[in-house]
């Protein structure tokens, strides 16, 4: 591509296109790549300063991704999987890549940065050029300074950069992606026979002594955590102002200075079927997808169903159940994909259309159209944006005025009635049900167990866009169980953790007296024989849970072997004990592989590319000097 620009730089098209393109950058640079701030550090790597600036941005950045895309997942759980390490490692990762970057001389261009921003389909118009008013429109929608995208955006450059000079060397045996097929889709058909621990329920009896015993060393299992009380008000923007208080004529006017937020691109509802084909592939290589392309046209002209063809010829990776790939926006796929979609009509069947993944079958189900909506087509949201708006402008004074009345110990009832608010009761609740109650943070749940009971909260509590102002009621402080109030439980577990080890001893002793012994043997005592056909690697065996272990050594014996060990297992009737053996090996089927050749060859060539990738980084981590402070705040300790 650059060398198609050097050869036609005296183009009157590619003046016209860089010019939009480099007005753009002119007016706001390309971002200051080396702003570092002198405030607290969080790490030094070879000199190079890590700012608790850059790692608050990418911190925040990083948990509104994982809790958008995971609604049940809090704040709490991300500090408890250690996010902020992890976000530490990306930002050393970035700074050593930087330095080495500069040691070898590879540097990322204006002219590089431009053209790769130029390319990203999301900015260009209709015609397919850069246009800055889609690019600031698109920015903002995203609330992200053109700055940071673009230094965002040459560390991404960068990194592939970096990634393929390092990787060029990678070669992958063109048998290697065959053998990991068959590795991974070989299959196993297994004997098991099945002991219920239920068999030696009836006969254990858990003596007082062992209740005891077992009370006093799990202690921590019976824990009550502190619980309060709390009256409480619930305060957001889009309460404090009512959308059915706002005029239409205030609303369309605050539509027609806002239209850029409701522009809506094009958008179509397709399935396909895929036929994998290289890129590269021979001519009797594409001759064989043609045809086997117009057999799956041939069998939709004899009126299968679109979805149940996908299916019977789509590999597991092509698409999902039918054929379907949901709704799709220009830019979000391959070129020849997109134009031909775009161009069908709803409920249309294209004819086969190749990129660089085979040949695609494609089904128009639906059509959207892009551009800007009528007003009275968004009327609701426009209004529920106003309120919000003018609402986040009455927040804090009304914040601060139910705060005042909760200190001077006014209702907080009659609080909440006069500014038309939601108030309640939680009831006794833990820290963590009070987290999940009122939507505050950890801390601000610990904030409200540790009030004395008749207390207010001097301040209010943060519950994600909204404040939540309480007072504690009645509180309980921590306590542990009475054994008597678990002794019920305890005995249950008991009772089941000793027919488990029975169901288990007596499993191994029938393993025993199979080593010589033939199926229908007297051996057996009577037991069933159950097979399981094509119990995949990884894969459970019948209906009961995962077991590893288990499936690991399965896929290690031969076939005819029962397996040295008996197995502890459990489904949804209760738990047991195994003793398994493979009675014969499923090879992968070939037709599979044929479908799914290129796409393992890739997946190997790419394993193999980061494989080496990884290497590099390590030696460059192993060989520098990272300090690292205020772990504390990494670790978002008190926050």
């Amino acid at each position: 591509m650059l060398e198609y620009i050097r050869d036609k730089s005296q183009s009157l098209g590619v003046k016209l296109a860089f010019g939009l393109i480099i007005l753009v950058f002119v007016f706001w640079g390309v971002g200051n790549f080396n702003d570092r701030s002198s405030g607290t550090l969080v790490a030094v790597v070879n000199g190079d300063p890590i700012s608790m600036r850059e790692f608050e941005l990418a911190y925040r950045n990083a948990e509104e991704n994982l809790l958008r895309s995971n609604p049940g997942l809090t704040r709490e759980q991300l500090k408890q999987q250690q996010l902020g390490r992890q976000i530490l490692r990306d930002l050393i990762t970035q700074v050593l890549l930087s330095q080495e970057a500069a040691r070898t001389g590879v540097s990322i261009t204006p002219l590089e940065l431009r053209m790769a921003v130029g390319n990203i389909k999301g900015f260009q118009n209709e015609k397919g050029q850069f246009d800055p008013e889609v690019y600031t429109r698109v920015l903002a929608a995203q609330r992200m300074a053109p700055a940071q995208f673009e230094q965002d955006m040459s560390r991404d450059l960068l990194r592939q950069k970096i990634f393929a000079m390092v990787t060029a060397p990678a070669w992958v045996d063109p048998a290697e992606s065959q053998k990991r097929f068959e590795f991974l889709r070989e299959k196993r058909d297994v004997d098991y026979i099945f002991i219920p621990a239920s068999d030696f329920a009836a006969s254990v009896k858990p003596s007082d002594e062992e209740v005891q015993a077992y009370y006093e060393s799990h202690k921590a299992q019976f824990a009550i955590p502190a619980r309060a009380d709390v009256a409480y008000v619930l305060v957001s923007p889009q309460d404090l102002v009512k959308a059915s208080g706002i005029s239409s004529a205030a609303a369309e006017k605050w539509y027609a200075d806002n239209a850029a937020r409701f522009e809506q691109q094009e958008e179509v509802k397709a399935a396909h079927i895929l036929v994998p084909l290289a890129e590269d592939a021979s001519e009797a290589d594409v001759k064989k997808a043609q045809e086997q392309a117009a057999a799956i046209e041939a069998e939709l002209k004899a009126g299968k169903s679109f979805a149940a063809v996908a299916d019977a010829h789509n590999g597991p990776n092509a698409a999902g159940p039918g054929g379907e790939l949901g709704w799709l926006k220009r830019g979000t796929t391959v070129k020849p994909f997109e134009d031909a979609a775009f161009a069908l009509a709803p409920g249309k069947v294209s004819a086969p259309v190749r990129s660089q993944f085979g040949l695609h079958i494609i089904k128009v189900e639906e059509k959207k159209d892009g551009g800007l909506p009528p007003f009275k087509q968004v009327e609701a949201e426009v209004l529920a944006a106003m309120a919000q708006e003018q609402g986040a402008d009455k927040l804090h004074d009304v914040v601060d005025n139910l705060i005042e009345d909760n200190i001077l110990g006014r209702s907080l009832k009659d609080s909440a009635e006069k500014y038309g608010l939601k108030w309640g009761e939680t009831g006794l609740l833990s820290a963590a049900e009070l987290e999940k109650t009122l939507g505050v943070t950890a801390q601000g749940a610990a904030t409200l167990v540790a009030t004395p009971a008749g207390n207010p909260v001097d301040t209010a509590l943060e519950a994600g866009k909204a404040y939540v102002v309480a007072r504690v009621i009645k509180s309980e402080p921590a306590s542990t169980a009475s054994l008597e109030a678990v002794k019920e439980r305890i005995v249950a577990g008991l009772v089941e953790e000793k027919a488990l080890a029975a169901a288990l001893e007596s499993a191994a002793a029938l393993r025993k007296e199979l080593e010589n012994a033939p199926l229908g043997a007297a051996g057996l005592k009577g037991r069933t024989v159950k097979t399981v056909k094509g119990m995949e690697r990884n894969g459970a065996l019948a209906s009961f849970g995962p077991n590893p272990v288990m499936a690991e050594a399965l896929f290690e014996a031969r076939a005819g072997q029962w397996l040295p060990v008996a197995y502890a297992v459990e489904d949804g009737s209760g738990s047991g004990a195994v003793v398994v053996r493979v009675k014969g090996v499923q090879p992968p089927d070939a037709a599979e592989w044929d479908m799914v050749k290129d796409i393992m060859a890739n997946a190997v060539a790419r394993d193999r590319a980061d494989g080496l990738f990884e290497i590099f980084m390590q030696r460059l981590a192993s060989g520098a000097k990272v300090e690292v402070y205020n772990e504390d705040f990494i670790d978002r300790k008190n926050m």
